[in-house]
């Protein structure tokens, strides 16, 4: 389906409500398609949810992993997997170290071999009209539509 910024606006919005501890989150998308402002949407719905100040969202592409703290029980991690080459490298960023004890946000996964059970994933398509993005999300194992 085709959505505007408005409408992703309202699409993260409904999202973030499935998302608790544990939940990860997969991004697909061609550079420029919205996969960092898709995450700054759904990070901005889980701190309004909780009360908590807005973070500055940027896509840790050269840091690999970026941690938004949201209250005491959920700290999401924010991965871009650009600049890894092998799913080996995954191994040392430790994303499977602590999945079930925070919400993992992943750019990029299409590197993954070993995919998450419990997932959402959000393929964002570049569609003929400029300020609108194709976006499917599907859920997997335990995460309710």
């Amino acid at each position: 389906m085709n959505y505007t910024l408005i409408e992703l606006k309202t699409l993260t919005k409904k999202i973030s409500n499935k998302i608790k501890v544990g939940t990860v989150i997969y991004l697909k998308g061609e550079l420029g398609t919205g996969k960092t402002t898709t995450i700054k949407l759904l990070i901005e719905n889980l701190c309004k949810k909780y009360k908590k100040k807005k973070p500055l969202v940027t896509s840790p592409t050269f840091n690999i992993v970026q941690y938004y703290l949201i209250n005491k029980q959920m700290v999401i991690a924010h991965y871009d997997l650009y600049r890894l080459k092998k799913s080996s490298d995954i191994n040392n960023i430790g994303l499977y170290d602590l999945e079930d004890k925070m919400v993992s946000i992943i750019e990029w996964p299409e590197i993954i071999k070993k995919k998450h059970k419990n997932r959402i994933e959000i393929k964002l398509k570049y569609t003929k009209i400029n300020n609108e993005r194709n976006i499917s999300v599907k859920y997997f194992k335990s995460i309710k539509r």
